[in-house]
């Protein structure tokens, strides 16, 4: 642990590449865009029926996101970086819903719009290519 003993985490991590492009899951309001504490820079999207999500550790905001502005799914909010309390560069992604941090992986959420047909067939390929490449892996 990087302050030197165990407390809970209530986010998810999800590693990346310094500079990937982080993006709004869902249609908000962005209602922090700045500096906090631990975060680092940090993005808090207030969305419909008392969501809230939370994008911290970000290396920078995307071009014209502030406290106020609206954003759509999908939008760019800002890039991964490792600032605050991060030991190297990846998103803390956290959901609370109604002021409570819930496990995203875990909760239903109202469907968001579906991915392009061009989108999914791409995302697709490129899954299977990966797959191929950790099959090909030997195990030690």
């Amino acid at each position: 642990p990087i302050l030197g003993r165990w407390r809970a985490h209530l986010g998810t991590d999800y590693a990346a590449a310094y500079g990937t492009p982080v993006r709004a899951t869902a249609d908000g309001i962005v209602a922090v865009a700045g500096r906090e504490s631990g975060y680092g820079n940090l993005v808090e999207l207030r969305h419909a029926k008392g969501i809230t999500t939370r994008y911290g550790h970000l290396s920078g905001f995307a071009r014209g996101i502030r406290a106020g502005v609206r954003v759509r799914q999908r939008e760019t909010v800002g890039f991964v970086g490792a600032t605050g309390l991060a030991t190297g560069p990846h998103l803390d992604y956290r959901v609370s819903k109604h002021g409570r941090f819930v496990n995203p992986l875990g909760e239903r959420f109202i469907p968001g719009e579906p991915i392009a047909v061009a989108e999914r067939a791409r995302f697709l390929e490129h899954a299977r290519v990966s797959l191929r490449r950790l099959e090909d892996q030997a195990p030690f």
